[in-house]
Parts: structure tokens; C-alpha cells; sequence
């Protein structure tokens, strides 16, 4: 009787180890950031793919979010946080009348500094930047 139970809880665990959210990227959040940085919002859906909202902001600027995309890798992050998947947030900057060589529009880029963040799905929202790697509630 007790193996019975012994295998029904292995079965359980592997079945919920299985079923849990998986992050779209394999890419971390901090391999992301360095990879997006000062990218136009063309070049960032080349190479993120089309984000699942976009939000207006005020003076044009405009929020991309991919939800459940990366995940928070390395020791530099606090070990709460450490290995949670999250949402993306970039914040492109509207280029407002800027002019590319040739007289074409500019299109919004990134903003620095703070133009990558993340959001942690679920409970209480916190979302915050990759400069200071804390969690800031309800920012």
C-alpha cells in the first residue's frame, strides 16, 4: 500500500513538473537586454518576434509586452526572483520629427535607460528595470 502511494506521488510531481509554464525564450532576461539595447522596434520584433500588447504612452513613446517570455538568470538577481519567468516590457522612445539619412522617418528605438524592464506574473505585481535587479512593488 504504501508503494501505491510512494508511486502515485512520484507520478504527480513529474505530471505538474511537466505541465509548469515554460518560458518562450530561451534567452534570459539580462541576454535580451544586452541584445535589444538602442535597437529600433523593427529589429526588436525581427528578433523577438510580434509582442502580444502594445500600449500608447504619452508623447508617442510606446510599451511592447510579451507575456511569460524570459526568465531572470544569474546571481545577480535576489534568489526570490531567481529563475522566475516574466513578462517583457520595451519602452520605445518616438523619435518624434528625427530624420534618418536619406529623409526618411526615424523609427523609435529602445529607450535607454531604462527602456527593458519585467514584469512578475501573478499575486502582487512588481515590475522594475534591469539596472538596480530588485523587484519594486506596484511601480
Amino acid at each position: 500500500m504504501k508503494f501505491f502511494f510512494l508511486l502515485l506521488t512520484v507520478f504527480g510531481c513529474l505530471v505538474l513538473h511537466g505541465c509548469a509554464p515554460a518560458a518562450k525564450s530561451t534567452k534570459s532576461f539580462d541576454e535580451i537586454h544586452n541584445l535589444v539595447a538602442g535597437k529600433t522596434a523593427g529589429e526588436v520584433q525581427q528578433l523577438l518576434g510580434p509582442p502580444d500588447h502594445i500600449e500608447k504612452l504619452l508623447l508617442g513613446d510606446q510599451r511592447w509586452v510579451w507575456w511569460n517570455y524570459t526568465y531572470l538568470d544569474g546571481q545577480s538577481w535576489a534568489p526570490e526572483v531567481r529563475g522566475k519567468i516574466v513578462h517583457l516590457e520595451i519602452t520605445f522612445e518616438n523619435p518624434s520629427s528625427e530624420r534618418e539619412a536619406g529623409g526618411t522617418k526615424a523609427e523609435p528605438r529602445v529607450s535607454d535607460p531604462y527602456g527593458v524592464a519585467y514584469v512578475i506574473p501573478g499575486g502582487e505585481e512588481a515590475r522594475a528595470s534591469s539596472l538596480n535587479k530588485t523587484t519594486r512593488s506596484g511601480v
